[in-house]
Parts: structure tokens; sequence; C-alpha cells
């Protein structure tokens, strides 16, 4: 674990450790199908783009724990429990392209450059989901469809998409302008990542905006899907780190 409680990593790139501004988090409705590009990538070679072709996507997660009145709030370690169970989850970035509520493409706005680009907080189990997707349909190359079956705790079926949008509208001059676009807020997103996934806030901070005295139950909160006994083995790696 990093000196701030961040880890960042990819798929089989230190996931054995895994366990400011307002920016719209990417959640499912129930009944909803979406299609998704993953879009946060290492730097290509001109030091510009996304290489697409690198072994994995970026990832960061963190320790966190959710308290009312405060937020979700970084676990920095000995003191932290007083205000509820840490869970570690995961963040990324996403571009959510614009489809009918069964996943079907809008070619129409496609074509006019409507795109969504959210970051998207998840539990351990759904990373170890996607890393099996990965696996054998590499996000580089396919899209990823998300079936929203329940809104309050986020369950999803993953299925790949037979091609790459994000792919699509980077390797076309035509689209130039979009492209540059989403790479433009993918770094903005990315910059401010951290904060979006946990705040990091002092236990003295913490008791001043309770009014002094720590929460009878903070709860690990989910941000995006369970986590639960899910965690327990990565948080023991990640105390060992």
């Amino acid at each position: 674990m990093g000196s701030d409680g961040f880890i960042e990593f990819g798929f089989g790139e230190n996931d054995d450790r895994v366990g400011g501004q307002k920016f719209e988090r990417f959640k499912g409705k129930e009944g909803e199908t979406y299609r998704v590009s993953f879009v946060w990538w290492p730097t290509a070679a001109d030091g510009v783009h996304p290489n697409l072709d690198a072994k994995t996507p970026k990832f960061i997660g963190a320790k966190r724990l959710y308290i009312p009145g405060v937020g979700y709030v970084l676990d920095k370690g000995p003191g932290y429990e007083q205000f509820g169970q840490s869970k570690l989850n995961v963040a990324t970035i996403l571009a959510v392209w614009p489809t009918n509520r069964k996943g079907e493409l809008d070619r129409g706005r496609f074509a006019s450059g409507d795109v969504d680009i959210k970051p998207w907080i998840f539990a351990k189990d759904k990373y170890e989901q996607l890393k099996r997707r990965h696996d054998e349909f590499p996000f580089g190359s396919y899209d990823l469809t998300i079936a929203c079956t329940d809104t309050q705790y986020q369950k999803m079926d993953l299925s790949p998409c037979r091609e790459s949008l994000f792919r699509k509208v980077l390797e076309s001059d035509k689209m130039k302008a979009m492209a540059d676009g989403i790479v433009a807020q993918v770094n903005t997103i990315a910059a401010n990542l951290q904060d979006i996934l946990a705040r990091d806030v002092s236990i003295e901070k913490i008791r001043e905006k309770l009014g002094g005295a720590p929460p009878s139950s903070g709860g690990g909160g989910v941000g995006g899907g369970g986590g639960g006994a899910n965690t327990a083995a990565i948080d023991d790696l990640l105390e060992d780190v």
C-alpha cells in the first residue's frame, strides 16, 4: 500500500494486494443494460493517448468506511475502527455509451459524440468477475455489457461485447475531437479519483464533524456492490504490504 493509503494496480499487476470536484459516479438501475468501455489505461508511446494494447486498464483501491454525516473516509489504520468496519473498494473510469434500456447502441447519438465519462467504484468480488472477463475478452478490444439486476446492492450481470467503441473512436480520424474530449475527461477524473473513492480525513476532523463522539454504527459501505466477507483475505494482504 502506498503511504497515502491508496494502491494502484491492474489485472495481474499488484492486484494480489487488492482488495474536491463533484463527479457523477456510474451506478446501474435495475432493469437497464449499459454498454461501457474501460478508458483509463497506461499512456501510449506518444505520451498523450491511452495504450489499449497494454496488459490491463488501470484501477486504484483503498480500504474505506462510510460515516453518516461525514461520507466515505479512508481507513488509515489504528483508531479508525471506532467509526465502523472498513472494506476494500476499487475504482476505475468508464465511457458509458448511449443505448436504450436493452443496451442497444443509439448510433445517431454515438455519431454525434454523445458519451458519458464516469468513475466506477465497486467491491472486490466484482473486480474478480471483471478480471475473468478480461482474461478471455481483453477490454482494450471488447466492450462490456452491464445488466443491472438490483439498484440498491448494484448486482450486475457482466458480459463482453464484440468490439471496443473506445478503440473505434481512437482509431477514427473523423472522431478525433470526440477522442480528445474523452481523453481530457479521463485525465481530469483520474487526477481526482482518490478523493472520489475516499476522503483523507484525520480522526480529529471526523470527531469534530460528529460533535466529538464516534457514531454508534458506521458500517463499511459498499460503493457499488457489496464487499463483506469477500474482502477479508485481501484486507489481510493489505496489512502485510
